[in-house]
């Protein structure tokens, strides 16, 4: 019985080991970045972060490593939203990490994912425009959970739901609460 568990939990984490090289199998570029988030076909909610992790190897520079992270849906080809535009590939002392005796430089982004997300599977997809090469990484996204206070927006479109590609969304401050107004409205009245 204890044999069986330890074969079964060697079996699952050589698993894990596969799925994430398998991500960067294919990729020239692996000497110079390689992604540890997010993992093959990972889980995420709309309207959550999306975490963007990657590592880049001490001799990378701007001639040979030029990134970018997008998000693709596989069932349109023309749907992409750019996550990051230009990722930093700095070697600042604060990203400095020790990798198998190396050092490589982390980096962290986080995408906030629109509520509106379609659910389904995406390709976060990291791209070196210096080599042209990419790594994909699939993932499932699945609806936000529902909210019973939350109203409509009045940017909404007609069916009532926003699509994440729709470029054209505005963002409004949102007015103090009334328990500041009330609080806040004595103190007002003796600075004036």
């Amino acid at each position: 019985m204890r044999s069986s568990f330890i074969v079964s939990a060697f079996a699952i984490l050589f698993a894990f080991c596969v799925a994430g090289s398998i991500a960067q199998e294919g990729n020239p570029d692996s000497h110079y970045f390689n992604v540890t988030k997010p993992t093959p076909n990972s889980p995420y909610v709309a309207g959550q972060k999306l975490p963007l992790v990657y590592r880049v190897s001490s001799d990378s520079n701007s001639n040979i490593l030029q990134l970018s992270i997008t998000l693709e849906d596989p069932r349109n080809a023309t749907n992409s939203a750019v996550l990051v535009e230009s990722a930093d590939i700095s070697q600042g002392f604060s990203n400095k990490v020790d990798q198998d005796g190396a050092t490589v430089y982390e980096h962290q982004a986080n995408y906030d994912i629109p509520t509106t997300t379609i659910p389904g599977s995406y390709n976060v997809v990291y791209t070196n425009h210096a080599t042209a090469h990419n790594v994909s990484i699939p993932i499932s996204i699945s609806a936000a959970p529902a909210s019973s206070s939350a109203a409509p927006s009045a940017s909404s479109t007609e069916s009532g739901k926003k699509s994440m590609w729709d470029t054209s969304a505005s963002t409004k401050a949102a007015a103090a609460p009334a328990w500041a107004i009330l609080l806040l409205s004595p103190l007002a009245a003796i600075v004036l």
